[in-house]
């Protein structure tokens, strides 16, 4: 069995956020006070793009057995280094302990979807949260900054790295 689930991320949304369809509209409608609380996490912490994180029920489907979850940037990767990285973990583990919004988000995840394992994902957007300063709301503009960023620093880094010998061929 793999480490990790093989489905994709499942993305959750928000009623009447973000474009969001009524509660109950679908499984992966979470409630609108969820998604508020979750804005004000994203608008405190402009690193973070998405949350994501996993669910595992017992071979029976009764229990929780298996939770866990990671903070991502804005490039996909997940935060793990930094102060920010974890300013942004405390808080959110805070969140998910005692606000009663997201406390019972496992338990309606588990009671809307079929299947003992899933993952799912919160991205900044579906929350309705501003974006950072200075960062575009359009989501193609992003994704071309990000690659021209990756582009730069592999240029950066194989940049002046050979060294050519003298060309002795064409002395005068």
């Amino acid at each position: 069995m793999a480490d990790a689930p093989s489905q994709l991320p499942v993305a959750l949304t928000f009623a009447g956020l973000a474009g969001a369809g009524p509660e109950g509209s679908a499984p992966t409608v979470m409630p609108a006070d969820a998604g508020e609380t979750l804005r004000a996490f994203f608008e405190a912490h402009p690193t973070v793009e998405f949350a994501q994180f996993e669910l595992a029920l017992n071979e029976a489907g009764d229990d929780l057995e298996f939770a866990a979850g990671t903070l991502h940037g804005e490039d996909g990767a997940p935060l793990r280094e930094g102060r920010e990285a974890h300013r942004a973990g405390e808080a959110f583990r805070r969140l998910l302990r005692h606000d009663p919004h997201l406390a019972a988000l496992p338990v309606r995840l588990v009671v809307a979807m079929e299947g003992i394992e899933h993952t799912f994902r919160i991205m900044r957007d579906a929350t309705g949260a501003a974006r950072p300063a200075g960062q575009s709301t359009d989501a193609d503009a992003r994704a071309a900054a990000r690659e021209r960023r990756r582009l730069e620093a592999h240029d950066a880094r194989w940049d002046q790295r050979d060294v050519l010998p003298p060309d002795d061929d064409h002395a005068a």
